[in-house]
């Protein structure tokens, strides 16, 4: 089975309007997914995201705005203003039902371009373990198989080429070959732990 996806794959219309293609690597999967288990005003969506993915990808405060203003306006996000007695008002986004089955199809979607997987992969496992949503096994089923195509792909081009071309397609390889153990460590660490045996109970 051949797991490649065309330039058309992340579609703007399967994503509310404003998503990206699947060449451009766009944050606004990353903003739906900490608006998952709460609606949340901006700088706290900002501190979330601060604390919990900065390594991973890279958000200004202006660039969140932004993106919140896309997301709404494309119905993936709702707002209203929440009145506070001594502060300014101050707007909370909440998730639609069109925002969450947006989120979730990004979710469950694997990252065919190399340039983007040490973003993309990292923050999919994020979402998996901080909300407890299944489908984690059946994602790194096909990313896996999505990384051993492409690494195929690459080695078959680098013997049909010389030089520094061959060493850089060669070097890509490698590169995809060294993801698939990093999913399988990802599994084990999102999947339940067995419960060992009780310890006895003590009589009184």
């Amino acid at each position: 089975m051949r797991y490649g996806y065309s330039r058309s794959e992340y579609s703007s219309h399967e994503m509310g309007g404003t998503m990206r293609h699947a060449t451009d690597l766009s944050p606004q999967p990353v903003v739906l997914g900490l608006l998952m288990s709460q609606p949340r005003h901006g700088y706290e969506l900002y501190q979330k995201y601060r604390r919990d993915l900065a390594r991973v990808w890279h958000i200004g405060l202006s660039q969140l705005y932004a993106l919140l203003g896309q997301l709404q306006e494309s119905g993936l996000v709702a707002a209203h203003t929440e009145v506070q007695p001594t502060r300014p008002a101050r707007k909370v986004y909440t998730l639609t039902a069109a925002g969450r089955e947006a989120f979730l199809k990004w979710l469950s979607r694997p990252t065919p371009y190399l340039r983007h997987m040490r973003m993309e992969m990292p923050a999919r496992v994020y979402f998996f373990q901080e909300l407890s949503l299944p489908g984690a096994s059946d994602w790194i089923t096909v990313q896996k198989a999505v990384c051993r195509e492409r690494a195929s792909h690459y080695a078959q081009l680098a013997v049909q080429t010389e030089g520094f071309r061959s060493l850089v397609l060669d070097f890509r390889r490698g590169q995809l070959e060294a993801v698939v153990p990093w999913l399988d460590a990802c599994l084990r660490a999102l999947s339940p732990m067995p419960e060992g045996p009780r310890p006895p109970e003590r009589e009184d």
